[in-house]
């Protein structure tokens, strides 16, 4: 009866003890939480910056909002709706409508060890406005306040600030910043040790070094080919070349640029990556359609598509201005991403794929080879536009990054273009030299042709003014020598009991100055000047000369003479100097025999005239040596030869070439 009176009051008692057990546990935690920071309950939340070696991605860390593009105060920033988000949606581009926006970061940090801990800290590259807030957790909106820049900013990296956190200090760290208007846009934010600050610059800089040494050697490449184009034009003054070494010059700089200054957190990096690597594009595009225009000669040669380049050029320039406009003066990227990767691009894509159907439908070797390597570059072109769109490939490790480099890709395109281009330059200048070759050969025989015409007509006017002379001669001249020898001899025959020897002076000089005469209108006369003209006249002379003398002459013609031209001056000569050896004969020689052979050899005309004489005595020289050296004279004014021998009486040899 005791015990069930009591049982109540003991299980009250027993509940009680509970109580104030659980009580008392529950302040002894609360006051070790307090003394230790909670740790444990809170490790997602806060970043402890003692544990950080080297560098810390913070992404798992951060909370995130968005709002106006503007500068946030510290009262808006504290605001602002802060939530987490997925990371990989930030990485490694931005979304298009947050590069519009002022994004914003909140990070939690603290520094559980018994010295100050001084670390930077980065959003990524390609930053704008960066703006850092400091606050204590405790009271946030009564501690929060900004970090001055002269303060914070690294004299290392532009794009990282200096943050410090006293010994077992908490603070709350809220960051503002613009995204640059460029989808090459990268977040990575980072805690980085200061003192490690430089091997992580460097890390960024030279993540890829075999992408950038390919970069360089293709810069380098394009260099050689601005110095090449440029020694070309002044040595040919070809304008093309000039425009090929813009285009040249822009793709260089592209590169170049492009890989050096890669990360750089500076407003001219800034500038380069929103607006001055597109438009160095769009002008170097422009200037190859020019080059393409005249090293091909659209204008005469493919009239259609002179007026499509010409009109695709001003095309591009309104593209390119109207994209200008929107940068400078509006804070759109969406519409500037559209316009650059959309359109202008596609636009490109599509005045490269008509010049390949024109050049293929031409079947030109030198458009072949123009085409070849614009479909290089388009193909590689698209594949470039492809991965700065977001296609990647599934590659790992160094690989990744080579395979999935747009840039790399353009660069194959704009190689492959170029040993296209040198090969169809190749082609042209080996096609233009032959042009050239022929060119002069027909402008030599051209002027060969007129000047041969000329000489023709020279000698033609020349054997017409002979003809006319020995015409004259003949009918004047030669019809008064007969009338004087006539008339001499009718004087003789009248006074033929009286004898006058002037009157047989006279009627002899008659009778030689009509032989000379008649000579004379031979050798002039144009109708003569043949070869077989000339032996069928030395052979009448001989004949004729040695008719009425008791020297018997023989001549010796060949069976048969081919029809060969020779000129008036040379059957001059040669029949004078024949003339002048038979009179020698007659008078000095006291032969009876005269041989005379006429030879044709070798494009030869050799004369041999001998006789049966006394040969010629070297005492008595003298008194005919006028005559030899009259005959050597003339015959070696027609580049023959002339030579005297004795053998059973004397030998002389006419020599001459036909």
């Amino acid at each position: 009866m005791y015990f069930t009176k009591s049982l109540p009051l003991c299980m009250s008692f027993t509940k009680t003890s509970v109580l104030i057990r659980f009580v008392c546990c529950a302040t002894i935690i609360f006051l070790v939480g307090i003394n230790t920071g909670f740790p444990q309950a809170t490790d997602s939340n806060w970043l402890d910056v003692s544990k950080v070696r080297f560098q810390k991605l913070l992404s798992k860390h951060c909370e995130y909002a968005e709002g106006p593009k503007k500068l946030m105060t510290a009262g808006e920033i504290i605001s602002q709706p802060f939530q987490k988000r997925d990371f990989k949606t930030l990485h490694p581009g931005i979304p298009l409508h947050l590069i519009e926006k002022n994004f914003m970061m909140r990070i939690r940090a603290w520094n559980s060890s018994d010295t100050i801990e001084e670390f930077y800290f980065t959003p990524g590259y390609y930053a704008r406005n960066l703006v850092i807030f400091k606050a204590d957790p405790s009271d946030i909106a009564g501690t929060i306040h900004k970090i001055p820049d002269s303060i914070s900013r690294s004299t290392i990296y532009s794009g990282c600030r200096l943050l410090k956190l006293a010994p077992g200090e908490k603070a709350v760290y809220y960051v503002s910043l613009n995204f640059i208007r460029t989808n090459a846009n990268s977040f990575s934010p980072y805690f980085i040790e200061k003192d490690f600050l430089r091997y992580w610059l460097k890390n960024v800089k030279h993540r890829n070094p075999l992408a950038d040494i390919i970069t360089y050697i293709i810069a380098g490449i394009l260099l050689l080919m601005i110095f090449y184009s440029l020694a070309v034009y002044l040595q040919s003054r070809n304008k093309e070349f000039i425009f090929y070494s813009v285009y040249a010059l822009c793709s260089t700089i592209l590169f170049f640029v492009k890989s050096y200054a890669i990360s750089e957190s500076n407003e001219w990096n800034y500038l380069y990556e929103e607006y001055l690597d597109f438009m160095i594009m769009g002008l170097g595009v422009y200037f190859y359609l020019i080059f393409v225009r005249r090293f091909i000669n659209t204008k005469e040669d493919h009239p259609s598509m002179e007026k499509f380049l010409r009109v695709a050029q001003w095309i591009l320039v309104g593209f390119l201005g109207i994209f200008s406009t929107i940068y400078f003066f509006t804070d759109q990227f969406v519409i500037l991403y559209v316009l650059e990767n959309y359109i202008i691009k596609v636009y490109m894509f599509g005045i490269g794929v008509v010049f390949v159907w024109y050049s293929l439908k031409k079947k030109d070797k030198l458009l072949n080879y123009l085409a070849a390597g614009n479909f290089a570059l388009l193909a590689f072109s698209v594949v470039s536009l492809l991965l700065l769109l977001g296609v990647k490939f599934n590659k790992s490790g160094e690989l990744a990054s080579i395979f999935n480099n747009g840039l790399l890709y353009y660069e194959v395109g704009i190689v492959l273009e170029l040993m296209f281009f040198l090969s169809g330059l190749a082609y042209k200048n080996r096609r233009d030299l032959t042009e050239r070759v022929q060119e002069r050969e027909r402008f030599k025989l051209e002027n060969e042709r007129k000047e041969f015409e000329k000489q023709i007509a020279i000698v033609t006017t020349r054997q017409e003014e002979r003809d006319r002379i020995s015409a004259d001669m003949h009918d004047e001249l030669g019809s008064g020598m007969t009338a004087i020898r006539l008339m001499s001899e009718i004087v003789r025959t009248r006074m033929k009991d009286q004898a006058f020897p002037e009157l047989e002076k006279i009627s002899n000089s008659a009778n030689d100055l009509l032989g000379k005469m008649n000579s004379i209108i031979w050798t002039m006369k144009s109708s003569n000047d043949t070869l077989e003209s000339l032996v069928a006249y030395l052979r009448s002379h001989a004949l004729e000369y040695f008719e009425s003398t008791p020297i018997v002459c023989r001549v010796q013609v060949p069976e048969h003479i081919p029809p060969t031209v020779m000129s008036g001056e040379k059957r001059r000569n040669i029949f004078l100097s024949v003339k002048e050896s038979l009179n020698n004969i007659l008078k000095h020689a006291h032969a009876t025999e005269v041989t005379i052979q006429i030879i044709l050899k070798e494009k030869q005309l050799i004369i041999k005239v001998s006789d049966n004489g006394v040969g010629i005595d070297t005492e008595k020289l003298r008194r005919f040596g006028n005559g030899l050296s009259n005959m050597k004279r003339r015959m070696e004014s027609i580049q023959g030869d002339f030579m005297v021998e004795n053998d059973r009486g004397s030998v002389i040899t006419f020599v001459s070439p036909l």
